[in-house]
C-alpha cells in the first residue's frame, strides 16, 4: 500500500514539473504577444485589436492594427512595440486611408571584408517613425509622442496626411545618422 502511495506522489510530482515547464516555455514562446497586448491595453479608446506574427524560434509580433472606438471605418497599423517600450518611438504603417513609403541609402550593418568599411545599401520601407525623437516630429503641428497621442489626434492626422508628398515628388527628412530619408503617402484603394 505504501509503495502505491509513494508511486502516486512521484507521478503527481512529475506531472507538476512537466506542467510547470510547459507553462514556462509557453510564456517565453509568446512573450512578445504578451508585451504587445500589455502596451495596447494601456491605450484608451481602441478596439478590434489584431496582431500579426510569424514563427521563428519563438513567435514574433511584427505588427498590430486596431480601430478607434466609435469610428468603425478607422484603422491604425503599427509595427512591433519593442522600440516603443525601449525609447518611445513607434512605426506607423497605416493611418486611416494613408499608407507610408520610405526609401534612401544608408549603412545597414554590413562591412567590407577586406577593408572593414561600412557598406551603404539602398532600402525601402513601409512605415514612418514617430515618437518624441522621431524624424517626422517637425512635420506634424502637434505632439505625437505616444500611441495615445496617435489615437487622440487620429482625425487631424488623417487630414494632415492629405497634404503630404506623393510618389512623384517625395518629401525628405534627415535621420539621426545624417542620411536623408525620402517619404510619401499612398492612399489605400479600399
Amino acid at each position: 500500500m505504501q509503495f502505491g502511495i509513494r508511486r502516486l506522489l512521484m507521478v503527481i510530482a512529475a506531472v507538476a514539473v512537466v506542467c510547470g515547464l510547459y507553462a514556462f516555455t509557453r510564456s517565453i514562446y509568446y512573450a512578445e504577444r504578451g508585451q504587445t497586448k500589455s502596451v495596447l491595453a494601456e491605450v484608451k479608446g481602441i478596439s478590434t485589436v489584431q496582431l500579426r506574427a510569424y514563427i521563428d524560434v519563438v513567435e514574433e509580433v511584427y505588427s498590430s492594427s486596431f480601430t478607434i472606438d466609435g469610428q468603425p471605418d478607422s484603422i491604425i497599423t503599427i509595427g512591433s512595440v519593442s522600440h516603443y517600450e525601449d525609447n518611445g518611438s513607434f512605426h506607423v504603417n497605416r493611418l486611416g486611408k494613408w499608407q507610408f513609403r520610405t526609401f534612401g541609402r544608408r549603412h545597414a550593418g554590413a562591412y567590407e571584408a577586406s577593408t572593414g568599411k561600412p557598406v551603404e545599401s539602398d532600402y525601402k520601407g513601409f512605415h514612418i517613425a514617430l515618437g518624441p525623437n522621431g524624424p517626422y516630429k517637425d512635420l506634424i503641428p502637434f505632439e505625437v509622442n505616444s500611441l495615445q497621442d496617435l489615437v487622440d489626434h487620429y482625425g487631424e492626422l488623417v487630414d494632415l496626411f492629405e497634404t503630404w508628398p506623393r510618389e512623384a515628388k517625395p518629401g525628405t527628412v534627415v535621420l539621426d545618422d545624417g542620411t536623408t530619408q525620402y517619404f510619401y503617402v499612398v492612399e489605400d484603394s479600399k
